[in-house]
């Protein structure tokens, strides 16, 4: 069993392989989406679209490879039993914003991963004939 860490680590092996799921589900919608334009002939612009399930992957992998959750973050819990079901709220008020601050940062850096992928992608799109 892992243990909570404050800003550090928040979530459990349970709650990693969620997010693991989470990711390979936003890589699956990106796929899709790229598939769509190029199968259908469609505006390449639309592949601007891929930024969204590129943030799902994003967040979904850098919270499982992290151990830490932005949205328990924001709720003021953790769960880091292996086999999850057991979330316990964050008592200590310091504790609570170094969560928070760890959150912003891991949305930040989703973000910005989704952007330079949805950027590649693009880019790549529309040097294909």
């Amino acid at each position: 069993m892992t243990e909570y860490q404050p800003g550090v680590c928040n979530i459990g092996r349970s709650e990693q392989r969620r997010r693991s799921a989470l990711g390979a589900l936003g890589l699956l919608a990106t796929l899709a989406v790229v598939l769509w334009v190029f199968a259908t002939d469609t505006s390449r612009l639309y592949l601007l679209v891929t930024a969204a399930p590129f943030f799902l992957v994003a967040e979904g992998f850098l919270q499982a490879r992290s151990g830490f959750c932005p949205g328990f973050a924001t709720a003021g819990i953790y769960d880091v039993s292996d086999d999850g079901g057991e979330r316990q709220q964050v008592a200590d008020a310091e504790a609570r914003a170094a969560d928070r601050r760890r959150a912003r940062r891991l949305h930040l850096h989703a973000a910005g991963l989704a952007a330079l992928a949805t950027g590649v992608v693009f880019f790549v799109g529309t040097l294909v004939p």
